[in-house]
């Protein structure tokens, strides 16, 4: 009887967590884990959940206490390869993800982490093959979709892209990720009034999803040119892998210093001093854009309405 009990609620919390409802998944998950304290897959799912909150610590325990109770569960370790993932400790959510579709080889939700676990690796080509299986087990599997869209999006490949969004809209309507790089991909096409409505829709639905805020944000730099290149910037580094951020911020500078060094050695002083100022300039330009933008973004962000249940 117990575990019928159990069983339900994780049920219902699986649908809540599917709907974004990240609270209502982790008291039922709760409750469930107070009639079995010791079920793998509860503390799993409510890893997933509290990371959908954004409470990625309490997440990053949960997940532990599932693998230690089901060590060979590959719900457990699809789990902590998301929460790895968040955690930006690739190496590992590779691992765990490559155990669990060892031991769960006909799962496509496995494969689409993995593929987003590739991609933060920049590893595109690995990514595309994730995805490409992840549809040959489900060819409907509106994630994997989304997944090549957003991969087809990133490497310029526009007109594909449309494409398969369009695919994973129609499988499900209502879906904030697939919006989200619907708007992204028509905001890459320059009509920014559809990538505001698809914003709009992602917000309503979840106005804590930072890719839907990164949109948003997206949209009100195109229209201002002066943010707008902070914005730009801060997207072109920030979106980067670790390690390729600070070979950027690096390379940036020695650039500009060697530059500068070199004017001065040839006697182009006017040349020199024009360069200091542009890069003490920019330099200052990043110190209290972010601060206006914020303001921006917070009063434009005051006028969208959430959905009645959020």
């Amino acid at each position: 009887m117990e575990s019928r009990q159990v069983a339900a609620l994780v049920e219902q919390a699986y649908r809540a967590r599917r709907a974004h409802n990240w609270q209502t998944a982790i008291d039922l998950l709760k409750r469930a884990l107070a009639i079995d304290p010791e079920h793998a897959g509860a503390h799993a799912s409510l890893a997933l959940a509290l990371l959908g909150a954004r409470r990625l610590h309490a997440a990053a325990i949960e997940v532990d206490l599932a693998l230690g109770f089901g060590p060979h569960n590959p719900f457990c370790h699809y789990a902590a390869a998301a929460i790895r993932r968040a955690q930006r400790k690739l190496d590992d959510a590779w691992r765990h993800c490559l155990v669990a579709m060892q031991d769960d080889d006909g799962d496509a939700d496995i494969r689409v982490l993995g593929a987003a676990i590739k991609s933060l690796q920049e590893d595109n080509d690995g990514a595309r093959s994730l995805l490409m299986e992840a549809l040959e087990l489900e060819p409907d599997h509106q994630g994997a979709l989304a997944q090549l869209a957003r991969l087809e999006l990133d490497l310029g490949n526009l007109a594909e892209a449309e494409r398969r969004i369009e695919e994973a809209l129609t499988e499900d309507p209502s879906d904030v990720d697939a919006h989200v790089i619907a708007g992204f991909i028509v905001l890459a096409r320059g009509r920014v009034d559809e990538a505001e409505q698809h914003a709009r829709f992602a917000l309503q639905e979840d106005a804590s999803d930072r890719d839907a805020l990164r949109l948003w944000a997206a949209i009100k730099a195109r229209r201002n040119l002066l943010l707008g290149m902070w914005w730009r910037w801060n997207m072109f580094v920030g979106l980067r892998s670790e390690r390729s951020q600070i070979g950027i911020l690096i390379g940036s500078f020695v650039v500009v210093r060697i530059v500068i060094i070199l004017l001065g050695a040839f006697g182009y002083e006017d040349a020199e001093i024009l360069l200091r100022k542009i890069w003490m300039g920019f330099c200052a330009y990043t110190w209290f854009a972010p601060a206006i933008f914020e303001r921006m973004l917070r009063r434009e962000l005051a006028n969208v309405t959430l959905r009645e249940d959020f």
